[in-house]
């Protein structure tokens, strides 16, 4: 079965301001096509011009930080099941993909042949850490930083080796930091690649089908544990940038924004989360604090306007506490 979604259909719920995030009915072939370009002024509306030594503007800038969450579920047996995403552009010439091949145990990754870029070769290849399980979900992460610098987790296990040192320039001094590699690409940086990007496709086989996808500057967690808030925190810090209990550089999120539980309940959200993902609408440096749903963490009303406030947070969200949730 292709399916093929554009913009503004079902809205889901178990996720804090995702640009979109649809239900699907188990499919197995799925596209989804992006409705703003990542180059947009959509996502980069507060991003200043790249500027040289002499404080001289160059290119302009832009934020591409951007991220997919695909979920899935296992219906069957799945000894031969496989699951493949990529990202693609306009002309359908890849970007990057993976594949996860269930029987085998191992995943791997493909970047475009240079010399035909409607062909794809090997890029990195491993085992994976847990094997597929009858009647449990999974999920697919593409997390994307930069035109060339993105990678993919698969339950929360990165599908990328190596890392980088980059040198650049902060105020006239020199600096570095630790990033994941440069995906292989024809397009130069910082030009082509993801920025690029058109569209997002999702195959499997097998006993694998796919039930949701959220896309934006958010955070998205399985339907079937959001009635747990201490599940839902594993599940979060598990795909983090944390150095201990997430995966480092390739985390799709700070640690900071996993979801804060009540403390006499841990299977409760706080109705007030003080440390909400910033989006697109987000001013430089700053993050949401919202009114949630004590049971599924959702937005209380889900109205972000009415339940967020972006900056210096002064709001109690009294309103949302459920004194009937809490016993003893």
């Amino acid at each position: 079965m292709i399916l093929v979604v554009l913009l503004g259909l079902v809205r889901w719920s178990h996720a804090l301001l995702c640009f979109d995030d649809f239900e699907l009915d188990d499919v197995q072939d799925y596209t989804y096509r992006l409705d703003k370009e990542p180059l947009s002024n959509y996502w980069s509306r507060y991003v200043e011009f790249s500027k040289n030594e002499n404080g001289e503007a160059t290119v302009p800038g832009y934020n591409m930080h951007l991220s997919y969450t695909i979920f899935g579920k296992f219906v069957g047996d799945p000894s031969d099941a496989t699951i493949t995403a990529g990202y693609y552009k306009q002309d359908n010439s890849l970007i990057y993909s993976i594949k996860v091949d269930c029987g085998a145990g191992t995943w791997s990754s493909y970047t475009p042949n240079f010399e035909n870029q409607q062909e794809e070769q090997l890029y990195q290849e491993g085992e994976l850490e847990e094997s597929c399980g009858e009647g449990e979900i999974f999920d697919v992460i593409l997390k994307v930083q930069q035109a060339h610098l993105m990678n993919w987790l698969y339950n929360g296990q990165p599908l990328q080796q190596g890392s980088q040192v980059i040198k650049y320039r902060a105020k006239g001094e020199l600096l570095e930091k630790t990033r994941t590699l440069y995906v292989p690409s024809p397009d130069s940086r910082p030009q082509g690649a993801a920025a690029d990007a058109k569209k997002l496709r999702i195959q499997t086989t097998g006993a694998a089908v796919i039930t949701r996808l959220a896309f934006g500057r958010c955070i998205a967690w399985p339907e079937e544990i959001t009635r747990n808030c201490t599940a839902v925190n594993e599940w979060i810090v598990k795909r983090s940038k944390s150095s201990t209990d997430g995966q480092g550089l390739y985390g799709y999120t700070g640690v900071q924004f996993a979801v804060e539980c009540f403390p006499d309940d841990n299977t409760l959200y706080m109705w007030l989360q003080s440390a909400v993902h910033p989006d697109e609408f987000s001013e430089p440096g700053t993050q949401y604090c919202c009114c949630v749903n004590m049971k599924t963490g959702e937005l209380y009303t889900g109205d972000k306007d009415v339940d967020c406030m972006g900056g210096a947070c002064d709001q109690t969200c009294v309103h949302a506490f459920d004194s009937t949730l809490i016993t003893g």
